[in-house]
């Protein structure tokens, strides 16, 4: 994330899971996640573990961004978030970043997403910012959880919100290209008005609907 939001200072945790002990740390280095292994069920977001790992080393160079990894003490890497900057539909928003979650297949029913989630907005300048959520339904693991696109939907809408995320309504593109897609955004408590107006404003904005 931009430096002057977010303290690079490192978070660390130590979970106990029925799968054995597992280690959290935020704000990553590259040199860290380069001595790290991807666990097999790693797939969300690229469909194969190396591949996710090439983008997890990539989030880390950024200096914009902010990597949190939950790994095992053997090195290999279970789950991540990753906040990095929003894309052009948001890039009014002066201080807005947007999560992406995920999860090994291999270590779900675990609690560990929830650690992961309780480590990054612990910490307190998630209150000036602004964190989006896109839930597009075709990085889902519907099969593995026996559940369709609706009712993981649901899920995903229960799990958030626990951490103050709300849905919105929004005419975002991708969001738009299926039903089941859903959109969720964290005001921080201290964001700053002028932020949270900008936010609204890009909502249901479009590039063809006068007026919009």
């Amino acid at each position: 994330m931009r430096n002057t939001v977010l303290s690079p200072s490192p978070h660390q945790k130590t979970i106990m899971t029925a799968a054995g002990p597992v280690y959290l740390l935020s704000h990553c280095s590259p040199l860290f996640i380069q001595e790290l292994e991807p666990d097999s069920g790693m797939r969300a977001f690229t469909r194969l573990p190396e591949h996710e790992h090439a983008l997890l080393l990539q989030i880390a160079e950024r200096e914009d961004t902010m990597l949190t990894i939950a790994y095992t003490p053997a090195g290999t890497i279970v789950g991540h978030i990753a906040l990095c900057p929003v894309d052009a539909w948001w890039q009014n928003l002066e201080a807005a970043y947007e999560i992406g979650l995920e999860v090994s297949s291999n270590w779900r029913q675990l609690g560990i997403a929830h650690q992961l989630m309780q480590l990054v907005f612990a910490e307190t300048a998630y209150e000036e910012i602004i964190v989006l959520g896109m839930g597009l339904y075709w990085h889902w693991d519907m099969a593995g959880l026996g559940l369709n696109a609706f009712r993981y939907r649901e899920m995903l809408e229960r799990f958030c919100a626990a951490y103050g995320f709300t849905e919105y309504l929004t005419s975002e593109p991708n969001i738009r290209m299926h039903p089941a897609n859903i959109f969720l955004a964290r005001l921080g408590k201290n964001a700053e008005q002028a932020l949270v107006k900008q936010f609204f404003a890009c909502l249901l904005r479009s590039n063809t609907l006068p007026g919009l």
